[in-house]
C-alpha cells in the first residue's frame, strides 16, 4: 500500500515537468555536422596546449546546444600518428592549427583554417571572441542550409534557445 502511495505521489510531483527531448545525433535529414579540429604533433608546446584547451572551453561555453545535438563537434588530432597524417595535406597544414569543417555525409563542404589563433592565444577575450566568430559563421550557414532559413539566428536568439535547453535540462 506505502509502495502504491509513493509512485502515484512521484507521478503526480512530476507531471508538471516538461518532457525533455532527448539529443538529436547531428541533422538526420541532411547527416550535417560542424567540427572543431585542433591539429598537433606529438611533442606539444605550452602554447599548442593552451590554444587546444582554451579553443575547447570557448566552443563548449558558446555552444553548448549544438554540442548536446552532435551538431557540432571539439575533435584533438594528432597529426604525427600514420591514420592522421592525411590531414596534412587535406587541410594544408602549417602547422599545429584549428580548423571548423562542415560535413555532410561525412564528406568535407566547407572548412577554414583559424589561422589568427596563434596571434590572439595571449589575449584570452580576443581569442575567445575569434574562435566563437568563426565557428557561429560555419554553424549559420549550417542552419541555413539545414533549415531553408534566410538568416543565421542572432546572438540573443542563440542565447534564449541555450537557456531553454538548460532549463529543460535543469541545469539553469
Amino acid at each position: 500500500m506505502l509502495t502504491v502511495l509513493l509512485v502515484a505521489t512521484a507521478a503526480v510531483l512530476g507531471a508538471d515537468k516538461p518532457a525533455v527531448p532527448p539529443p538529436v545525433a547531428a541533422d538526420r535529414a541532411t547527416n550535417v555536422q560542424v567540427i572543431a579540429y585542433y591539429f598537433h604533433g606529438t611533442v606539444r608546446c605550452e602554447t599548442c596546449l593552451k590554444i587546444e584547451k582554451q579553443a575547447r572551453a570557448a566552443i563548449e561555453w558558446r555552444f553548448p546546444l549544438e554540442i548536446a545535438e552532435k551538431r557540432l563537434v571539439f575533435k584533438p588530432v594528432n597529426y604525427d600518428k600514420p591514420e592522421n597524417a592525411h590531414f596534412l595535406r587535406d587541410y594544408k597544414l602549417p602547422c599545429p592549427s584549428l580548423i571548423v569543417v562542415r560535413q555532410k555525409a561525412g564528406k568535407d563542404e566547407q572548412w577554414k583554417l583559424l589561422d589568427k589563433t596563434w596571434e590572439h592565444i595571449q589575449n584570452p577575450f580576443r581569442f575567445d571572441e575569434y574562435v566563437e566568430g568563426e565557428v557561429e559563421k560555419i554553424l549559420r550557414e549550417f542552419s541555413e542550409r539545414s533549415d531553408g532559413a534566410q538568416e543565421g539566428r542572432s546572438s540573443d536568439e542563440h542565447l534564449a534557445r541555450t537557456r531553454d535547453w538548460l532549463t529543460l535540462q535543469n541545469r539553469w
